[in-house]
């Protein structure tokens, strides 16, 4: 008897049991594609796993699909062509605008990285109160590295492709792919490969979830899906054990807010430049319409933030109806008057001293380096601020022990005490949770064949298996690094 040749096969490279690192080769009887091409984060001992490209001969790949413009999904693209890549980079529209920028910026943090590294100025921070909270930081003992330079991020800048939401196209011999919108951040979506097989039947649909945002979600517009259940369905599962909360999101910062103008104080909110920072905008603009802000200065500290904000407004279409009807009327969304834009390091520091009621949003969203970081470090030890977080944070880090009581911390060096006021608004989140991440299955128009969950830790992908399992009739899997899974 023969054996049966598969008809395509999908690799993983990345994001199998972790959330960073996603990478998942393609390989058909006439195509070689690779999808998303991300960091690994965290740890140096993470960071240090970058330098060392999937064994693929890139040289041979037809296109690179690039799901969305956060670090973790693209950020190893600069390296493309250092490794004999000179294909196309296929992506949204909206990502198309916002990858250069990505990628450039990307360049620039690692050559400051090194000259930190070398002048002993790299940011640093950890809990030393109370003992059950202390956090040991690993001291990194080589220069961080160096992935990709300016060059390499406009070369890839250069290859890329904008293909629009639901609209099938060729790309290699037998393959046709099209973008889902994923209802994540702006641009995000699944992609939809449409296999051809040998013997002639009815083509082989694989689909690649990317990041799944919240069914209910209060900036984008509603998810788009297939309209067949794929045969394999390559599914992220970030939180997959996690259902979150049924908060008024806008009830509790409206309190904040209030409280805050109130008692004079300043609200220093950690963001992630592309999805929360847009998320939070948009409730303060809510606020300003509502009377809450009344003049309150809102400060966004983050020249990623505020680019990344204006292709909201740009791409009408993937907003939620409410909003898009407001661009529609000459309206932004995410604008308002008490909102200024802080585009260099200079404007932030302007900052520093101020002493009136105020909101400032700056990056890193966990808290651990960036504008963010020179903010806490300046203010945590005074009653007259607070710190609000609105999003998962990374055990280890400095917002994971400050949502978690600390009491000391060091950064930078100086050790502090806790004396901020720290809020926390749950379930202002890009990803959807478990319950989410059900109902976009089974809204597919039948059970995918096969399930295979990455992108989620151990924990996540363990607990949303359980539930699909309970749930629909497909095959779930839990692929390791390095697996392949094949489609007949």
């Amino acid at each position: 008897m023969s054996e049966v040749v598969p008809c395509a096969s999908v690799r993983i490279h990345g994001a199998a049991g972790e959330v960073t690192g996603s990478c998942y080769e393609v390989t058909t009887a006439h195509a070689h594609l690779l999808i998303d091409f991300g960091m690994f984060q965290g740890a140096p001992e993470q960071e240090m796993r970058n330098t060392r490209p999937p064994e693929i001969d890139f040289s041979t790949l037809d296109a690179v699909l690039v799901t969305h413009a956060h670090i973790d999904h693209c950020g190893r693209l600069g390296m493309l062509p250092g490794l004999g890549f000179t294909g196309p980079v296929l992506v949204t529209e909206p990502t198309a605008e916002l990858l250069p920028r990505v990628l450039t910026s990307s360049a620039t943090l690692q050559q400051v990285r090194i000259q930190e590294n070398r002048a002993g100025t790299a940011p640093s921070s950890r809990v030393l109160a109370p003992p059950e909270l202390a956090s040991a930081i690993p001291i990194r003992r080589e220069p961080p590295p160096i992935l990709f330079t300016h060059r390499h991020a406009e070369r890839v800048s250069r290859s890329l492709r904008a293909i629009p939401f639901m609209e099938w196209e060729s790309i290699a011999q037998g393959v046709e792919m099209r973008f889902l919108h994923a209802s994540h951040v702006i641009g995000a979506a699944s992609i939809e490969l449409r296999v051809q097989r040998n013997d002639g039947m009815e083509p082989a649909h694989l689909l690649f979830s990317g990041d799944v945002g919240p069914i209910e979600n209060p900036l984008l517009a509603p998810h788009q899906w297939s309209d067949q259940a794929p045969d394999l369905l390559v599914m992220e599962s970030t939180n997959g054990a996690r259902r979150f909360p049924q908060v008024d999101q806008y009830a509790a910062l409206a309190e904040i807010l209030k409280e805050a103008k109130a008692k004079n104080q300043r609200v220093l909110a950690p963001v992630f430049a592309l999805g929360r920072a847009q998320t939070i905008l948009q409730l303060l603009a809510r606020a300003s319409r509502d009377g809450i802000l009344h003049g309150m200065p809102v400060y966004l500290d983050s020249a990623m933030a505020v680019r990344a904000s204006e292709l909201y407004a740009r791409h009408p279409s993937l907003l939620e109806p409410s909003l898009h009807a407001a661009c529609m009327r000459g309206t932004n969304p995410l604008h308002f008057p008490e909102l200024h834009t802080l585009m260099s390091r200079r404007e932030s520091e302007s900052i520093d001293r101020i002493k009136t009621a105020c909101v400032i949003m700056a990056g890193s969203g966990f808290c651990d380096a960036g504008p963010i970081l020179r903010h806490v470090r300046l203010a945590i030890d005074q009653e007259d601020t607070r710190i609000l977080f609105t999003g998962h944070q990374l055990d280890g880090l400095l917002g994971h022990g400050l949502l978690h009581g600390a009491t000391r911390v060091e950064i930078n060096g100086a050790a502090l005490d806790v004396k901020a006021k720290i809020d926390r608004i749950a379930g202002i989140s890009g990803h959807g949770d478990a319950d989410d991440l059900l109902a976009w299955v089974k809204r597919m128009p039948g059970s995918p064949k096969t399930i295979a969950l990455v992108h989620g830790s151990v924990e996540a992908r363990n607990e949303f298996a359980s539930i699909l399992r309970q749930h629909v009739s497909s095959e779930v899997t839990l692929p390791n690094l390095g697996e392949t899974l094949r489609v007949m």
